[in-house]
C-alpha cells in the first residue's frame, strides 16, 4: 500500500500513537511494523538511548531493525552530557508537528515513564512543581504492552545474552577507553557490571546473573511507574494491542 493511500492517512490530524511498556517487552518491534504499515516515524522516548555509542546494552534498534522506519530522539548527546526532560519535550512536540506536517503518523515509543507522560499529560515546567493533564492530550491513542512476569524475566535474561552475544563487551571497553570508567552513564545498569568483570572482579556467571536481576529491577520500576495515569492508558497483551492500535489508525 503507497504512503498516499495509507489507512488513516486521510484523518485531518493524524493520531499520535503512544506505546509504552517495561523493558523487553516487544514495542519497538511493534512499533516498527505499524509505522511501516500506516506510513508512520517512530520518537524514542528513552533515557538510555540518547546518549551516543550506548547502542548494544540499550537495546537500540540497529538500522537493519529499523527497516527503513525514520527514527528521532537516538544518540542526542555524549555519556556524561546533560539532557533535561524540558529539552525533550520541546523537541518531541516539535518532531510530532514537523511528521504530521509531512503526512505521516508520529509514534512514541518507550519504556521511560517520564519521557513519555511530560507529552501524553502535557507536562508544564513553568513552576517549581511541573503541573501535567488530567487526561491524555487530544489526537492521540496510548497503549502499554502487558506481559506475564514469568514472560518477561525469561526474555531479560535471553535478551542479555544476545547483547553479549552482539558485542556488549567490545561496547563497554570502547566507552571506557573513550569517556572513562567513572562515567555516570556507563557505570550504571548492566554497564557497570561488564565494567566489574572486565576488572574480573565478578566471573562471567555472576555477570549474567547481575544483569538479569538490573534489567528485572528496571522492568518493575517502569511497572511501578506506569500505574500511574493507568486509566488513560489501555494495557494489553502485544497481539490485542496491535489489532486495537490498526482499529485506532484505520478509523
Amino acid at each position: 500500500m503507497s504512503p498516499k493511500t495509507a489507512p488513516g492517512s486521510q484523518r485531518k490530524t493524524r493520531l499520535l500513537v503512544a506505546i509504552m511498556g517495561p523493558t523487553a517487552s516487544g514495542k519497538t518491534g511493534l512499533a516498527i511494523k505499524l509505522a511501516k504499515q500506516f506510513d508512520g516515524e517512530i520518537i524514542c522516548a528513552d533515557s538510555r538511548t540518547i546518549y551516543k555509542g550506548m547502542d548494544i546494552g540499550t537495546a537500540k534498534p540497529t538500522s537493519i531493525e529499523m527497516q527503513g522506519v525514520p527514527h528521532h530522539m537516538l544518540d542526542l548527546v555524549e555519556p556524561g552530557q546533560r539532557y533535561s526532560i524540558y529539552k525533550f519535550q520541546q523537541e518531541t512536540k516539535r518532531l510530532i508537528e514537523e511528521i504530521r506536517q509531512r503526512g505521516k503518523a508520529p509514534f512514541l515509543v518507550g519504556g521511560s515513564g517520564l519521557y513519555l507522560y511530560t507529552i501524553l499529560f502535557d507536562y508544564d515546567f513553568s513552576d517549581d512543581e511541573p503541573k501535567r493533564r488530567d487526561k491524555l492530550i487530544p489526537d492521540c491513542v496510548a497503549v502499554g504492552i502487558e506481559v506475564k512476569k514469568e514472560v518477561l524475566r525469561q526474555r531479560i535474561s535471553e535478551r542479555f545474552q544476545k547483547m553479549l552475544d552482539a558485542g556488549f563487551e567490545q561496547e563497554v571497553r570502547t566507552l571506557v577507553a573513550k569517556y572513562g570508567p567513572d562515567c555516570l552513564q556507563i557505570k550504571r545498569n548492566s554497564y557497570g557490571e561488564m565494567q566489574k568483570y572486565l576488572r574480573g572482579e565478578i566471573t562471567r556467571d555472576e555477570l549474567l546473573e547481575r544483569a538479569e536481576i538490573i534489567d528485572w529491577q528496571l522492568a518493575k520500576k517502569q511497572r511501578t511507574w506506569f500505574r500511574q495515569k493507568r486509566d488513560e492508558i489501555t494495557w494489553l497483551p502485544i497481539e490485542d494491542a496491535e489489532q486495537y492500535l490498526v482499529d485506532a489508525l484505520q478509523k
